[in-house]
């Protein structure tokens, strides 16, 4: 094989090891979890505030895979799955949407003892 064939098999090998990265779920750790009103809207919302750490990986996250829809789960399940318009970089989020009554505070409540496994994810198929 020549110089210039060993280098394209690299790349690939190089672009096929770093998506295949990106596909793994990140697992954030969540400093506080609380259900407080949105100053906007008034609903009741899920405030996750991150670690300094997760905050970083969840800024990068985010910045990469900006106009992809993404799968926020809790324990294995999706909680919510938005379309991210521009790259989270306060290390908040804050979850919305239609839950059954006490549904925000249940999760809150297990996040907050440590109980819980927050992931996000690209979401394998992606919406048009």
């Amino acid at each position: 094989m020549n110089s210039l064939a060993r280098l394209i098999a690299a790349v690939a090998v190089m672009l096929l090891a770093c998506g295949l990265a990106m596909a793994e779920p990140l697992t954030l750790a969540i400093a506080k979890a609380a259900v407080v009103s949105d100053q906007t809207s008034g609903q009741m919302v899920l405030s996750l505030k991150m670690t300094a750490d997760s905050a970083k990986a969840f800024a990068d996250f985010t910045k990469a895979n900006v106009g992809k829809v993404v799968d926020l789960s809790v324990d294995g399940a999706v909680v919510a799955s938005p379309r991210l318009v521009e790259p989270i970089l306060g290390g908040e989020v804050m979850l919305n949407g239609t839950f059954a009554a006490g549904e925000l505070q249940r999760l809150a409540d297990r996040i907050s003892t440590g109980g819980a496994k927050v992931t996000v994810e690209v979401k394998t198929e992606q919406p048009l």
